[in-house]
């Protein structure tokens, strides 16, 4: 496909681009539905309905192949590419399985972040000006990428690695999880603290859910899909609204990248989630191999020869296990597992351990005249085998700026509210062996743009561990709380790609829900 140097440079439909200037030589590259003043500036440019585009299909392909192929001359092929968008029959094509254009799946990580969430970004803050509804001023741009890097110390170190201030490190290979905790995790709830334009806001919720919906691994019906597609062109469409209005010159912010997203229903028919398109693991693979290549006089030969040892030692290993290079683990440096509860402490009125064991005795129903026998621990190990810790564990940790795990998620049977908390201790009743965690927990709960944030309670309560479902992050401004779920894209990355520089952090096998 000739992509942005074609009129039709969509791959997978007919959607003939615009030009955003009237100046000789203004190229169609980008894709509204209606452009502004369209009879003036595009007016052989029908007017488009995201519900009803003109797909390619395999016969006309072939069709256009055949045309290129009995071109004459090399400005014939040209005129064709210009106006087919197709420029050249592919390798792939030989194979039995080749179907134009659902060969080739959506790739969610460069169209969702590194497409279309940085070029927001960009236009928030460099492609639009000032008096606009997006434009973020520079003292605004600079307030948000603070909060940001500050978040950071509420970010569980299993979710990823720092997240860098987009303000000052936007040009400095800003990396792709970064851009996920941006869309995901950070823009809404910053951005509705510091004043956002609503409008922009809610237009970019409507982007976050789309990207939620088509990152999750779970069943979709066609009603599923068809509310997505709804969605999706309810966004674009207000996009249009914002950010072109009437200006015919600014259709140029109708990048290919955010059109795209009207596919995305599409290709969760064909393939299941979007997740399964991803160009991660190929690129990772290529990385991997092209670093081992040697040979400058034949290096296909170099990489078939390095492909096949790879391949005979893998198997040789399924065969033989034993031969399996054992590596040695790096000692895990545990501060604290276990406290001792001193009865001298629990003769203190004032004493935060005789407040807990308060607490417990009221879950329990147990009368606090009788102490139960109770051993208190400063970090549990989730069904995920990640580690929450407490409080207490930081409180005791002799690391410098260490990021909390300490907050959570847990659900309350017969209740459709989760429960969220910031674990202080953890107990075990000995004579039970019943395992409860005490907690500070989230009150006036309330959800914005699908995530919920709240205050923390001034007082503590009690639950057992076994309600607790997965680890959060929050932001706190103020004395307000954000809630930040664990987005299952996440899964995908490897720890390096991820920031992760400790090794010895383990990642979910399975994503966490939205």
């Amino acid at each position: 496909m000739a992509g942005h140097t074609a009129i039709y440079g969509d791959r997978f439909s007919m959607m003939r681009g615009a030009v955003a200037s009237l100046s000789k030589g203004s190229k169609a590259q980008y894709y509204p539905s209606m452009p502004p003043k369209h009879d003036k500036y595009n007016p052989h440019r029908p007017v488009y309905d995201y519900k009803n585009l003109p797909l390619r299909n395999e016969h006309d392909y072939r069709e256009t192949l055949e045309q290129l192929s009995n071109a004459n001359t090399k400005a014939a092929r040209a005129k064709i590419t210009r106006d087919t968008g197709v420029s050249r029959m592919p390798l792939c094509m030989a194979m039995p399985a080749f179907l134009h254009p659902s060969f080739f799946p959506l790739d969610p990580f460069h169209l969702i972040y590194e497409n279309c969430m940085a070029y927001l970004y960009d236009v928030w803050t460099v492609f639009s000006s000032p008096g606009e509804k997006m434009h973020l001023t520079t003292a605004k741009a600079r307030k948000f990428g603070r909060l940001v890097s500050e978040a950071v110390v509420t970010l569980p170190p299993v979710f990823s690695g720092p997240i860098r201030d987009p303000f000052l490190k936007r040009q400095s290979q800003y990396k792709i999880y970064e851009w996920m905790a941006l869309l995901h995790w950070y823009i809404i709830p910053i951005g509705t603290e510091i004043g956002f334009h609503p409008t922009v806001l809610a237009n970019f919720a409507k982007f976050a859910e789309i990207a939620d919906f088509a990152m999750a691994i779970q069943p979709r019906s066609k009603e599923d899909l068809k509310q997505l597609h709804t969605l999706i062109a309810q966004f674009l469409k207000e996009y249009e609204r914002i950010y072109v209005g009437d200006d015919p010159e600014k259709v140029s912010r109708c990048r290919l990248c955010i059109m795209q997203l009207i596919h995305i229903p599409t290709h969760i028919e064909w393939y299941g989630s979007i997740r399964l398109g991803s160009q991660a693991t190929v690129e990772r693979a290529i990385g991997e191999i092209g670093r081992k290549v040697r040979s400058r006089k034949a290096p296909f030969a170099n990489v078939a020869t390095i492909i096949y040892e790879r391949e005979l030692l893998r198997l040789l290993l399924l065969h033989v296990p034993s031969l399996q290079p054992q590596t040695k683990d790096k000692p895990k440096r545990i501060f604290i597992k276990e406290v001792r509860i001193l009865k001298s402490d629990i003769k203190k009125p004032a004493s935060k351990i005789n407040t807990y064991i308060s607490a417990i005795c009221q879950y329990i129903g147990q009368s606090t005249n009788q102490t139960p026998d109770l051993q208190q621990w400063a970090k549990h190990v989730l069904p995920n085998k990640h580690t929450l810790t407490s409080e207490l564990f930081e409180s005791l940790s002799t690391l410098s700026n260490i990021r909390s795990s300490k907050f959570f998620e847990a659900t309350e049977e017969g209740s459709t509210i989760p429960i969220f908390g910031r674990a202080v201790a953890f107990f075990e009743v000995l004579e039970t062996a019943q395992k409860l965690v005490v907690f500070y927990p989230m009150i006036n709960l309330k959800q914005s743009f699908n995530r919920w944030k709240g205050n923390w309670s001034p007082t503590i309560q009690v639950c057992s561990v076994s309600q607790i479902r997965h680890m959060v992050g929050v932001i706190q401004y103020e004395d307000r709380v954000h809630i930040l779920r664990k987005h299952p894209g996440l899964s995908m990355l490897t720890p390096e790609e991820l920031g992760i520089v400790d090794s010895s952090v383990e990642l979910d096998t399975e994503p966490d829900d939205i």
